[in-house]
This record gives structure tokens, sequence and C-alpha cells, in this order.
């Protein structure tokens, strides 16, 4: 199956009800960064692929950081307080995948631009670099099909924190607004809501998934309005590693019998995690049996995440992780096979 085209036999189903493998720190490739202040990039280096080439693997949603360094806006990652920035300046970064979406006509991608300011002028730098494909339609772009989106200007949206941009936000003009849901109303532009713990183990990156699948079916998981998004990643936190990040998310998952817990990456364990959020039951063996206490306060008992029989209706709309590839985007893709929606008409 070829992922350069994934989007086209979904046109008539809504951006709210898509399942999107998604690139976190998604500027930052290998090979394609400066050192850090530690002369190294293990630690900085979040993907393997330019965003054109993540692109071809299917990726549809891109968390996109800039910053001024240089005199020129590029995308960064920070490390233990110390930064490492692209060498490639975000105007090209965006003029390619500008290229790439007027080719691929059916695709809708979206890039997430954030931990940035207004100052870097990148809402004047998206309607330069990505003229011709941005899509210029108004409100709430979650109810809108994938053939309305693209039918719009273009299948390229771009959001932007609406607390910071919120002067220069302006839809027709393909400058759309980013925010967080909280169950209210919904503005114009794109809500998304998630948790993140940064944590460097395993099982607890795998725990707060299935907490997050929980809470967002718990509070709005029928609201399609906004897309809920997994953060399948882990943290590393020592700027001088000599491992890095990849080598964290792609080594081989080992169950410790002692602590009764999964140790490993990300990358090894993604399938597993992917069964797990469509409602298969986790085997004792492989650690997930465990309880663990839902947070808020909404909810007081204890939940053995792995047992919880709603799960296979509640999917996320952004599966976002470290070092993209083909393999892992297929598995993400291929949960759009079944609607969110005929899963939930089902179950009622």
């Amino acid at each position: 199956m070829s992922l350069a085209d994934w989007m086209g036999k979904y046109g008539d189903r809504t951006l709210g009800h898509m399942i999107l493998p998604g690139s976190h720190d998604a500027g930052t490739a290998k090979d394609h960064i400066e050192l850090t202040t530690f002369g190294t990039q293990s630690n900085a280096a979040t993907q393997n692929l330019t965003i054109s080439q993540q692109l071809g693997v299917g990726t549809r949603f891109f968390d996109l950081r800039l910053d001024v360094h240089e005199n020129k806006v590029v995308a960064h990652h920070t490390t233990g307080g110390q930064g490492a920035y692209s060498s490639i300046p975000v105007d090209r970064v965006l003029e390619t995948a500008a290229l790439w979406c007027g080719v691929h006509r059916s695709e809708v991608v979206i890039f997430r631009i954030s931990h940035t300011s207004i100052a870097t002028n990148v809402h004047e730098i998206i309607k330069k670099s990505a003229a011709g494909v941005l899509h210029t339609g108004t409100g709430n772009l979650c109810e809108k099909t994938l053939k309305q989106i693209a039918s719009q200007g273009g299948g390229m949206i771009c959001i932007l924190d609406s607390k910071k941009f919120g002067t220069v936000i302006d839809q027709a003009q393909g400058i759309h607004a980013y925010s967080k849901y909280k169950g209210a109303g919904i503005s114009n532009g794109i809500a998304t809501c998630g948790c993140y713990s940064g944590t460097h183990a395993l099982h607890n990156v795998v725990c707060n998934g299935l907490k997050g699948q929980y809470e967002h079916n718990e509070k709005h998981g029928k609201d399609h309005r906004h897309l809920w998004q997994v953060y399948w990643q882990k943290t590393y936190k020592n700027p001088a590693s000599s491992t890095g990040i990849e080598r964290g998310t792609t080594k081989k998952a080992v169950y410790n019998t002692g602590d009764k817990k999964v140790h490993g990456g990300t990358h090894a364990s993604t399938a597993y995690m992917l069964r797990l959020m469509q409602g298969e039951r986790a085997p004792t063996e492989q650690g997930f049996e465990d309880k663990y206490k839902l947070s808020g306060g909404f909810m007081k008992k204890n939940v053995m995440y792995s047992t919880l029989a709603f799960r296979n209706y509640s999917l996320p709309n952004i599966f976002s992780y470290d070092f993209v590839n083909e393999d892992t985007n297929k598995l993400i893709v291929a949960m759009n096979e079944k609607s969110r929606q005929e899963v939930e008409d089902e179950g009622a």
C-alpha cells in the first residue's frame, strides 16, 4: 500500500473522524540539524526523514517548533536547557511541502506551528511560502470533509496558537487558530485535546496513552468537533547522551518479571499499543494488567485500562511519534478502515 495518497479513499469523511500519523518535533531531522552545545546530535534529532520525506510515507500532522537562529526562522528542539536548530529555513520547508501538496490534491496536511512567538512573523512566511495550496475555508475545520478542505484553497492547513497569534489569525488567508479543547465552545480552526507527561519509562508512556484514551472518552469521546492526540514518545533529558532518542525508541521491548513492567522503545511496542487501543486485552505477562488511578478527580476508583470495553470505538485522531517511518504509519492508517462513528453506533 502506497501512503503518498492514502487519504483519497476517505474524501467523504470529516477530519474529526480521521486517524492521522503525526510527527513529533517534525523539523529536527538527523543530518539536517546543527550540533548541540555538547557537540552531539544524538539527543536532539527527533526524526531521520525530512518533512517532504515524511509526507511521502503518509504523515499528515506535523508538530513544527520554530525559533529565530542566526537571522533565520528554523525548527528547533531543546534538550536539557540547550537547543539544536535545523539547518533548513522554515520558508524552504513550507515551500517544499506546498509543492508536494500541489501534486497530491486528495491529501489534507496539518502543520501545527508551536513553541514560537509572533515576532518570527511566521504567519507572513506561511502565506508567501505555501500560496496556492493553503486551506482558506472558514469555521471549525474538524467538521469539514477531506474533499471540502481540499477544494477550498487546498489541503495544507497551518494552525497557530490562538493566544499568541490571535491578532493575525485570518482563515480566508490560510492562517487558522489552534486551541486546546476544554469541552465548551469550539473556536474557528482546530482544537485538540490529549495528555502528555514527560517520561523515559516505556511502561509509563503506554499507561499514559491509555489513560488519555479513557479520559477522552469519558469527558467528550463523542464530540468530533475537535481532534484528540496521543503522544507516543519518550522524553530524554540528557543532552550529552551518546545513545540518544533514536536508539531509545527502537530498542527491543523486554518485560521485567521483577517490577512487572515492560522496558524498551516505543517503536518496538507500537503494534502492541495499537492493539490495546482497539480493544484487545493485554496478556498478563506483558505487564499491563496493573491498576492506575486517573487524574482530575472525576473518577475515584482504579481502572484496569487493558480491559476497558469501550476502547475499540475510542481511537485517537493523531498518533504523534518520533522517527516517523512507513511501517508504523501503515499500522496507524489502517485504523481508519473501520470508522469511529460506525463502531460507536454498534455499541450504543
